[in-house]
């Protein structure tokens, strides 16, 4: 074969070229050479185009399905694979094998995060050569907030102009917060006599000079209604009946008595009954128990249960007569005293029925005790007078007077077995939830306090689950208020005793302030001389008003006169007004104010161990010139006696040392009355559940719906926590998706206490809220990093002001 040269070879390539691009020579294309058309379609596997939308902040260690794609764009089946996920087709099992899909399937793709914050995992679905990525990034850690620059002190706002209303109620109610433990008809009051063991009053106008001087009103009688039920003999009809006509001729003879006797002490009731007009009564275990305890003249309270008489229908019925017969009946009746308006069934029943029971009475149940209170108020509320009317529709009746709430106790079986259980037998029927609250500064080697966030949680735990069982929150009556001494007990009389009960009164009155519409009641555990009580010739009872002079170190005589416990009075004598704004940085300092005229009350008391330096701002009296600052403080010196200091001044103190645990009282007098030209009006919402146990991890989910939100503002939520000591009190919270941040601090003491405090934590945390977050219904997510414990409560509290406020500034 000759070989050709390039340059031929590159001729014929390039005359072949043109040839085929002129169309062979003119002649045009050549059908005889077209591929064979057998009507078929050529198969079209390649798939339109995809998408899926990535995910933001998401949960960790959750499962996440994308939204749905339809396949489109082929005529064929086309392969489905994916990496890093796994695929549903028309909602079918979910896989991470290759198969097959149809035009006009639906796919999505699932694909879990991870435990890393911040991240994002990745899964890829390919069909048909076609690819599309599923993103989805975990949330980005949430860091506490960065605290504020320290400072030793304390700052504390009062808007003098800005009017604080709770449900309602914006005036200091003394009637309601500064009350002894007495009542107008005791003996107690007068010297000389068997109640004073003979002695006189130094102070021969005693009830007088302490209850107008220091503006004090009466409280409770535990003691009237069991001693006139010994007076009465048995209804011979009726075994286990008090004789009606028996109790209609003693209590006549009570009622003229008071409004016709002559004596030092009738007339003395009479004169201070304006301060008895909302007195409690109530029973106590023995005789009220139906066990066969003497009444007091040979007979008992009838044991009878049945449905006709239910067990306690004869005690019912004795209460109902001696409400009757022995008070004065309203309208149109010269005669008797006060009636009372509050019937307190039994007095700290558990303690002595079902805790430490006689032998009769083991085998008591709660439930007993709180079905024989159902019976008692039944029976009372179904009294009739001799025209047949109701006699008692102006009595309060509730229960259980519960002695020790110690709800968290057991894991929170005590609340279940106890408060809870008398909410769901009785709640209904009762008017009121009645219960004491005691400070306990030396027990067995521990301090267990309650002032604070304990009783915080208490409360927010009682109040949201009566609202849950019945409707409505149940108001309290707090019986009740003090301290237990245990260590200081079996000892004489010291001030250093009424030291701690001092510190006691004051925290947990200030607590009790923050409820003015749901508190009815609440009274300092301070009885008058109670020699009934007395245990020996050098040990009497712990809570009195009064003691005789030899009690004291260095004093001699036998006069009766004041214990350290008139300080607590005379501190508050002469607070009263309209309750104003007031705020401080540190939950510890607990403030409250009132403005009355051209007079501010400004109350400061400090849970600390430590002194507290204040920031003191007082607003809203701008022009107002200030003419004088009266400033008490009751402190406890280095010895732990109380001292009551009281200073004057023509300026107000910019900075105020509150001394460790001291309680103080500023006065401040101005030229011109307080305008108060703006309102603050404070609203709780309770969330849909209650007692949700923890998880780490696990998120708790709340809703608090139908809140009204205005223009300006401030909120609080408040979760009541009871779990072991050393879990966390900082959890993650969002509220509408905006995160909070948990302080680390909560009010009062510090419950571990270097293990020598309360069993465990049991309190609120109140953690601020940007009132912008919250909205008509609310969305609260809640996650602790450790199991353990429960979450008891979740509420918010909510401020709507007139005027914007500002925390804490100064120039």
């Amino acid at each position: 074969m000759t070989r050709l040269i390039f340059s031929e070879r590159l001729a014929i390539l390039i005359l072949a070229g043109t040839l085929s691009a002129c169309g062979g020579g003119g002649s045009g294309s050549d059908n005889e050479n077209q591929p064979p058309d057998n009507g078929s379609i050529q198969e079209d596997t390649r798939p339109d185009t995809f998408s899926f939308t990535a995910v933001n902040d998401a949960e960790l260690n959750t499962e996440y399905t994308s939204s749905a794609i339809t396949v489109s764009g082929i005529n064929a089946a086309a392969n489905i694979s994916i990496s890093g996920g796994e695929y549903s087709v028309n909602n079918g099992a979910f896989s991470d094998s290759t198969a097959t899909v149809e035009d006009g399937d639906s796919v999505v793709v699932r694909i879990s995060t991870g435990s890393q914050y911040g991240t994002a995992v990745t899964a890829s679905l390919t069909i048909g050569g076609i690819s599309a990525d599923f993103t989805v990034t975990t949330k980005a850690e949430l860091l506490p907030e960065p605290e504020p620059p320290t400072s030793d002190s304390v700052r504390v706002d009062f808007n003098l102009n800005m009017r604080h209303t709770v449900g309602g109620e914006c005036e200091f109610d003394r009637r309601k917060f500064i009350t002894v433990h007495a009542s107008n008809t005791e003996n107690d009051w007068i010297g000389g006599n068997a109640q004073s063991a003979g002695a006189p009053n130094e102070d021969p106008d005693l009830m007088t000079n302490f209850l107008d001087g220091y503006d004090v009103y009466l409280g409770r009688d535990t003691g009237g209604m069991k001693w006139q039920l010994s007076q009465l003999p048995e209804d011979g009809a009726r075994p286990g009946f008090i004789d009606e006509a028996a109790a209609a001729s003693q209590g006549g003879g009570m009622r003229w008595n008071y409004t016709e006797g002559t004596s030092d002490s009738a007339q003395l009731a009479r004169q201070h009954e304006h301060r008895a007009t909302d007195m409690i009564v109530g029973g106590q275990q023995h005789p009220y128990w139906p066990n066969g305890d003497d009444t007091g003249m040979g007979w008992s309270f009838s044991t009878t249960d049945t449905e006709e008489e239910p067990f306690g229908t004869a005690v019912g019925h004795y209460m109902a007569n001696f409400l009757y017969e022995y008070f004065n009946r309203g309208e149109g009746d010269a005669y008797g005293q006060p009636k009372p308006l509050f019937l307190e069934v039994m007095n700290e029943p558990l303690y002595d029925l079902v805790d430490y029971p006689k032998t009769k009475d083991e085998g008591t149940t709660p439930e007993d005790v709180f079905k024989f209170h159902n019976a008692v108020a039944n029976e009372v509320r179904a009294y009739r007078d001799a025209w047949d009317q109701p006699s008692h529709d102006d009595v309060l009746i509730g229960g259980y007077t519960v002695a020790f709430p110690d709800f968290d106790k057991d894991n929170f079986n005590r609340w279940q077995e106890r408060d809870k259980l008398f909410i769901d037998i009785a709640g209904e029927n009762m008017d009121f939830l009645s219960i004491h609250f005691y400070d306990f500064p030396a027990i067995s080697g521990t301090r267990q306090l309650r002032r604070g966030s304990n009783v915080e949680a208490t409360f927010d735990m009682l109040e949201q689950y009566s609202l849950m069982a019945t409707g409505a929150r149940m108001p309290f009556l707090v019986s009740e208020i003090g301290a237990t001494v245990h260590s200081m007990m079996n000892d004489p009389w010291s001030p250093e005793r009424d030291g701690y009960k001092l510190r006691a009164l004051n925290g947990l009155t200030m607590n009790m302030l923050e409820r003015p519409d749901q508190i009815l009641k609440s009274i300092p555990f301070v009885t008058i001389k109670a020699e009934w009580g007395r245990q020996s010739e050098t040990v009497p009872y712990s809570n009195r008003l009064m003691r005789q002079k030899k009690e004291a170190s260095g004093e001699t005589g036998d006069e009766w006169v004041y214990t350290e416990f008139v300080k607590f009075y005379q501190l508050w004598s002469e607070v009263k007004g309209t309750r104003v704004d007031s705020w401080a940085s540190d939950l510890d300092v607990q403030t409250n104010a009132y403005v009355d005229g051209n007079t501010a009350y400004l109350i400061l008391n400090n849970l600390e161990e430590e002194a507290s330096t204040l920031d003191l701002s007082v607003l809203g009296v701008a022009g107002n010139t200030l003419q004088s600052v009266n400033i008490k403080e009751l402190h406890y010196g280095n010895d732990g006696k109380p001292v009551l200091d009281e200073t004057e001044s023509a300026e107000m103190p910019q900075e105020f040392a509150l001394k460790s645990q001291a309680t103080a009282v500023l006065k401040l007098t101005f030229a011109d009355s307080i305008a108060i030209a703006s309102d603050s009006m404070e609203t709780k919402y309770y969330a849909d559940k209650y007692m949700q146990p923890i998880t780490a991890g696990s998120k708790l989910q709340f809703a608090i719906n139908d809140v009204t939100v205005g223009e300006n503002g401030e909120a609080v939520l408040r979760l009541g926590i009871g779990r072991d000591h050393g879990k966390s009190l900082t959890p993650t919270v969002t509220i509408n998706g905006n995160a909070v941040s948990a302080p680390e601090d909560y009010q009062g003491y510090d419950q571990y206490y270097n293990g020598k405090g309360r069993p465990q934590y049991f309190g609120v945390i109140e953690i601020p809220v940007d009132i912008a977050y919250l909205r008509q219904d609310n969305a609260i997510e809640i996650v602790f990093d450790d199991d353990g414990g429960f979450l008891s409560t979740a509420t918010m509290q909510v401020f709507n002001t007139t005027a914007p406020l500002s925390r804490g500034a100064r120039e």
